[in-house]
């Protein structure tokens, strides 16, 4: 800040062979000083105003963060549809298969097509059963070394159904066995909720 003389040198002199400008009255020097505090708090609070108003317009970071807050806003999707869903698994899809070999990304496309994809979920949740592969599994194996043994003692021919029909029925066997189960101990899941 630059501070302005109120007089000049030439002034200065003159003043100093008059000393009547240096008496003044107690209530003049108080009313001066008062003036004189008030003037200096004024400066310091216009000063501290355009500063903070600079600081907030210069600041790169207080604009960014505003940026990204109003871009956060208006880019959230209020929710996730199936067209956002289709979206994001088609580029995911895009992204892995530049990475695998011709005929890798070949059998991809064709595994992923909405049809197979459908089947494919349906059986899981129904055919392939763990249970019911543990039953059949179980069943054809026993059965069938047991029907070859017997096959081979009585001279019989072995007809290759049997294994086909032996799986059917522990598969099916497995099934049951998992939904006793699972009705037993449905009262100590509901009781651990």
């Amino acid at each position: 800040m630059t501070e302005k003389l109120t007089f000049t040198p030439e002034q200065s002199e003159s003043l100093a062979n008059e000393p009547e400008h240096l008496l003044q009255t107690a209530e003049q020097n108080h009313e001066n000083e008062a003036q004189l505090h008030k003037a200096a708090e004024r400066a310091v609070d216009s000063a501290r105003a355009e500063i903070a108003q600079q600081s907030t317009e210069q600041d790169p970071l207080a604009k960014l963060q505003a940026q990204e807050a109003q871009a956060a806003e208006t880019a959230r999707p209020s929710h996730v549809n199936t067209e956002l869903k289709s979206i994001t698994l088609r580029r995911e899809l895009q992204q892995i298969r530049r990475k695998l070999p011709a005929g890798d990304r070949a059998l991809s496309k064709v595994v992923h097509q909405p049809v197979v994809r459908v089947i494919s979920e349906a059986a899981g949740a129904s055919v392939s059963r763990p249970s019911g592969l543990l039953g059949g599994g179980l069943m054809a194996f026993v059965g069938s070394a047991g029907y070859l043994y017997l096959t081979k003692h009585v001279g019989m021919q072995y007809n290759y159904f049997v294994f086909i029909a032996l799986f059917v029925v522990g598969f099916a066997l497995g099934l049951v066995l998992e939904f006793i189960v699972w009705g037993l101990t449905s009262r100590r899941r509901h009781a651990a909720d």
